[in-house]
This record gives structure tokens, C-alpha cells and sequence, in this order.
């Protein structure tokens, strides 16, 4: 029992000082209305730190080794960051994707509506792609008050990758030539495709490496709790001892330092932006 309430207060220690992290990372983020949705989604975190909590203690109080219920816990914990890069890549690609299919539309607005490009712009911010809609309107609003360049250098920031640029400097230039619009544009809405091409391309090969990374992890995760559990005692008493711990815990973080390389490795790399709004521009 003393072992047990050892592990919940250790485990809880550490949950703590994760939450306090987060919570200093998040401070500066604009608070948001929540839908009630969004309020259940908030629950997520918190209760997946607690599933690590009692995951980690009770494999620390059935096995007797802490290590192995600290490493579990954290592996809990860390499970949606090792499972995101997916995700993350898919959302970036569709938002670009929006990004070509607004160009499509503000171009035939100029092209058949007899619209200027602000017109055009504004007239878009009404059925924009979903995936960039908020973008969008915001745009539209600023366009009302602000400066044109301005504004295309917020939107890009708010776009915040390479061909979000590509796409404001274009438009920067549409707006400065004011003839040829519409072509213009649709010429920057085809550079925009051919980005996203190979970028969904690109994709492919770290969803791979993703792939394999999900496939040693749960051959690792596998061997070691077959291991502790199933294990004759005469290979599993030694990890029992302060020496055999330390063993276990530098072949753990050898483990997770792999997982993490190659998690990492199928991570989309930064898109390297050449546009930033400037505060004094706006």
C-alpha cells in the first residue's frame, strides 16, 4: 500500500508539473468563446493525464518497478503528440488547398462579375473554403480600413507558410498592375496547385516512416510488458534491485529518444515564409 500511494503522489507530482507548463505556454493565447463542444474537448487533456496517472501506478504497484510505471505514464501522456504529425500535415495541405480554390473564385468574380480585385475579394469572403473562411472574412474587414499591402501581409502571417506568401505577393501585385487580373490569378492559383502537389507527394514518404515508427513502437511496447509480466523471475528479478532500474531506465530513454527521431522524422519541415508584417505597416 505504501508502495502504491508512493507512485500516486510521484506520478501526480509530475502530472502537476506538466500542467503548470502547459499553462505557462498557453498564457498568451487569445482567450475564445467555447461551444459546448469546444468545453468537452477541453476535458481531453486532463483526462488523459489522469488515465497516465493510474496507467503508471498500476503497472508501478503490479510490477514493482518504477521505472516502468513513470515510462508508461509518459508514454500515455505523449501518445496524441506521437500520433499528430499526421494529422497536422493533413491540416496544413487542406488549408492550402483552400487557398488555391479562393484564388479560382476571386479570379472568375473578376473575370465574369466585372469586379474590381477589392470587390472580388470582399465578394468572396462570402462562401470562402471552410478550411480558411475565418481567414478570409477577417481579410475582407480589413480590407474596408487598412492598407492593401498591409492587410496581404497579416493574411499571410495568418496563412503562416511559404505559399500563403507566394499567394500575397501575388496578390500584391494584381492589385499594383490593376490589368490582367483574372489571369494573373489563375496563374497563381495553378503555382499554388502544383505546391500542393508536392507537398501531398512529399507526404506520402513521411506517412511511411510514420508507419514504421507506429510499428516498432508497439513491437517495443509489446516485448517490454510481455517481458515484466510473463517473464521467468529469474530474468526479471535483477530489475528489481536500484541497479536494475537504472539498467531499465537508460534502455527506456534510449527507446524513447528513438520513437522521437522518429516521430520527428516524419514531421512536414517548416516552411520557410520571406514575408512578415511589419507592426508600424498597419
Amino acid at each position: 500500500m505504501g508502495e502504491f500511494l508512493a507512485s500516486i503522489t510521484g506520478l501526480g507530482f509530475g502530472l502537476g508539473l506538466t500542467t503548470i507548463a502547459v499553462g505557462l505556454r498557453g498564457m498568451n493565447r487569445p482567450s475564445r468563446a467555447l461551444s459546448t463542444w469546444g468545453r468537452l474537448r477541453d476535458w481531453r487533456p486532463a483526462a488523459r493525464h489522469g488515465a497516465a496517472v493510474f496507467v503508471g501506478a498500476a503497472v508501478w504497484l503490479v510490477t514493482g518497478w518504477p521505472v516502468a510505471g513513470v515510462a508508461l505514464a509518459a508514454a500515455v501522456g505523449f501518445l496524441p503528440w506521437l500520433t499528430s504529425a499526421g494529422k497536422t500535415s493533413a491540416r496544413r495541405i487542406g488549408r492550402l488547398e483552400a487557398l488555391e480554390t479562393w484564388l479560382r473564385r476571386v479570379s472568375d468574380l473578376i473575370g465574369s462579375g466585372h469586379l474590381g480585385l477589392l470587390s472580388a475579394i470582399k465578394e468572396s469572403a462570402r462562401d470562402a473554403p471552410p478550411a480558411i473562411a475565418d481567414e478570409i472574412g477577417t481579410l475582407a474587414q480589413r480590407l474596408r480600413i487598412w492598407e492593401f499591402r498591409s492587410a496581404m501581409l497579416t493574411f499571410a502571417d495568418e496563412i503562416d507558410d511559404r505559399v500563403g506568401d507566394v499567394a500575397a505577393a501575388g496578390l500584391c501585385v494584381v492589385h499594383q498592375n490593376g490589368s490582367g487580373a483574372a489571369d494573373l490569378l489563375s496563374a497563381l492559383a495553378r503555382q499554388v496547385a502544383a505546391e500542393v502537389a508536392g507537398r501531398r507527394a512529399a507526404e506520402v514518404e513521411r506517412a511511411r516512416r510514420r508507419s514504421t515508427a507506429r510499428v516498432l513502437l508497439i513491437i517495443w511496447a509489446l516485448m517490454f510488458v510481455g517481458f515484466g509480466l510473463v517473464g521467468a523471475s529469474a530474468y526479471t528479478a535483477v530489475y528489481r534491485s536500484v541497479f536494475g532500474q537504472i539498467v531499465l531506465a537508460i534502455v527506456l530513454t534510449l527507446v524513447a529518444a528513438a520513437v522521437v527521431w522518429l516521430r520527428r522524422l516524419g514531421d512536414e519541415p517548416p516552411s520557410l515564409r520571406f514575408l512578415r508584417a511589419r507592426p508600424e505597416a498597419r
